[in-house]
């Protein structure tokens, strides 16, 4: 029994890895003309930001990769706007249970006597409980001249370091195309 659940722990801490628990969401100024807007430039990260030299590269270089694709330049002189970023990790638990039972059973008191009030009980198989890290990013992007944000993603996912390099890379690439999917906003949805 004890090498049950240990298989079936595995096996639900494997599923909760490999899912992508990325959930994105934005807003932005829907005054804004988003037409306008070619060039951009980063501002400094925070210093308490949580987040590793390897793992900032890779993200500024994933947003610069996917900006690039949608025509916008870094320009550190004269940008359109500029690029504020907020990061933070949160510890969390899952507690899941599993193998409820629920089975019927007689209660007899005295003298043979049934008391069908309590016909039926239930047994617990088991809880499990897995314990993460979430971390969440606020992509801010505010215009160079008035100071005034514009478009904000918040984007919050599971911290789950990839096995190598290359796939924490394509991990990265793969959640900032998520975040920057909808900027600029389509054509439809904003003002010019």
């Amino acid at each position: 029994m004890a090498y049950f659940k240990f298989v079936v722990l595995i096996i639900s801490i494997s599923i909760t890895s490999a899912c992508s628990t990325l959930s994105v969401h934005y807003d932005y100024d829907t005054n804004k003309n988003f037409s306008t807007i070619r060039t951009y430039n980063w501002l400094p990260f925070p210093r308490d930001a949580d987040i590793d030299e390897l793992n900032k590269a890779r993200f500024i270089n994933a947003i610069d990769a996917d900006l690039a694709s949608k025509g916008l330049t870094k320009n550190s002189s004269q940008p359109d706007f500029e690029i504020a970023t907020h990061v933070g990790k949160e510890d969390k638990v899952d507690i899941s249970t599993w193998g409820y039972t629920y089975a019927p059973y007689t209660v007899y008191r005295g003298y043979g006597y049934r008391y069908p009030e309590a016909s039926f009980g239930y047994s617990t198989g088991g809880i499990n409980t897995y314990h993460y890290q979430e971390g969440t990013l606020i992509l801010d992007f505010i215009d160079a001249r008035t100071k005034k944000l514009f478009w904000r993603a918040t984007a919050k996912d599971t911290i789950n370091p990839a096995s190598t390099p290359e796939k924490q890379t394509a991990k990265i690439n793969n959640a900032v195309k998520t975040i920057l999917e909808n900027f600029p906003p389509k054509s439809t949805d904003i003002k010019n």
